[in-house]
């Protein structure tokens, strides 16, 4: 059985995707390719009724948590349109109505054709699709006009959101709330165990105390490196499925300042490539085995983390992780200048590791 994203965008579509195979359990097989955006859900053994059951049943048991979570606790969605997302979340516990819409908009390519700007719908929510908040309209000079796309599109959009997003909630400053929402994609073809274990880790109670631990300095450390922590705070076992996958790997990183009203506003966006970052941890963690130092790279790093968190020192924070990217011998010995005059953390076993990286080209 093969579903098809229908074309939203590279973001919009990510969600999208992620929303299907959410709802895949474990014994069930998939894999996912993605070009241009676009993705392929081939999944094995099953029919579109099937997977609408599993569907059907993920919305049902996890509507109220979805509700809270856009709604309640990011507060990413206005609370006017609580109603009709509780109406969409309804209508798609229907295993009848999943079969019906996926089968007529996700079994061929190129349902977003029928969609989009200048076209009736729902206006798509903010969180689901920030370019077409004002920073974008603005910063790309394109008129701002009304994002029309079926109940089915931003219902999985909606699921995808629940499990693939990372959100960090912060204070910049006193009354401004604002929240910084990444999310991982891909172009090229991932299996469904990595995408799994990635979705579940995500959602592991370990990566949300990571997670936590960065509000205090978020402000202060530019979203690329967060993108960086937020990577080294995986377990070795899922960066390495991430690094030896057949896939180029995306970051999306989006700033949401919530207004009077509770209206989300973007206030920043960027997609960082992560691959050269992940094959550097996937390195130090082969490294490791190899020579059987025994430092456990990613731990180590974690470490070091969180104590400059605790210090207060975004700089040498920023430091360790630009030669993580950079892997030259300059950046190295910055990052160490730099850590050390915080304390003596990195230690001779773990400078001596690091080192090994700046061999790669």
């Amino acid at each position: 059985m093969k579903l098809y994203t229908p074309g939203h965008g590279f973001f919009m579509d990510s969600l999208i995707m992620y929303g299907i195979i959410s709802c895949l359990p474990s014994n069930v097989k998939y894999h996912v390719s993605g070009s241009a955006g676009l993705f392929e859900i081939e999944i094995e053994d099953e029919d579109i009724y099937d997977i609408s059951n599993l569907l059907a049943s993920y919305i049902d048991q996890h509507r109220e948590y979805m509700i809270g979570l856009l709604i309640g606790q990011s507060k990413l969605v206005q609370k006017s349109s609580q109603k009709r997302l509780e109406t969409f979340l309804m209508k798609y516990s229907d295993p009848n109505i999943v079969a019906q819409d996926l089968e007529q908009a996700y079994t061929s390519r190129g349902h977003a054709q029928n969609e989009g700007r200048f076209h009736k719908g729902q206006h798509v929510w903010l969180p689901l699709y920030p370019h077409i908040g004002k920073y974008f309209t603005g910063e790309y000079r394109y008129p701002a006009s009304n994002y029309g796309v079926c109940p089915l599109c931003i219902t999985l959009a909606v699921v995808g959101f629940s499990k693939a997003a990372i959100s960090i909630p912060y204070n910049p400053r006193k009354n401004v709330s604002r929240t910084l929402v990444v999310m991982f994609s891909f172009e090229g073809e991932v299996s469904g165990e990595t995408l799994r274990r990635m979705l579940t880790y995500i959602k592991s109670e370990y990566f949300r105390q990571v997670t936590s631990k960065l509000r205090p300095i978020i402000n202060d450390i530019p979203s690329n490196i967060v993108i960086c922590i937020l990577l080294a705070g995986w377990t070795a076992e899922t960066i390495l499925y991430l690094n030896e996958s057949r896939a180029t790997w995306t970051a999306f990183s989006t700033t949401f300042e919530i207004a009077r009203g509770q209206v989300a506003q973007v206030r920043g966006y960027e997609e960082v490539s992560i691959d050269r970052y992940l094959s550097s941890l996937a390195y130090l963690i082969q490294i490791d085995k190899k020579h059987k130092y025994n430092l456990n790279p990613v731990e180590k790093l974690q470490v070091i983390t969180d104590y400059l968190v605790k210090n207060g020192e975004p700089t040498a924070i920023e430091t360790l992780y630009r030669f993580l990217n950079t892997r030259l011998p300059s950046d190295l010995y910055k990052a160490i200048r730099q850590i050390d005059r915080v304390g003596g953390i990195v230690g001779k076993g773990f400078c001596r590791e690091l080192a090994w990286l700046t061999r790669l080209t």
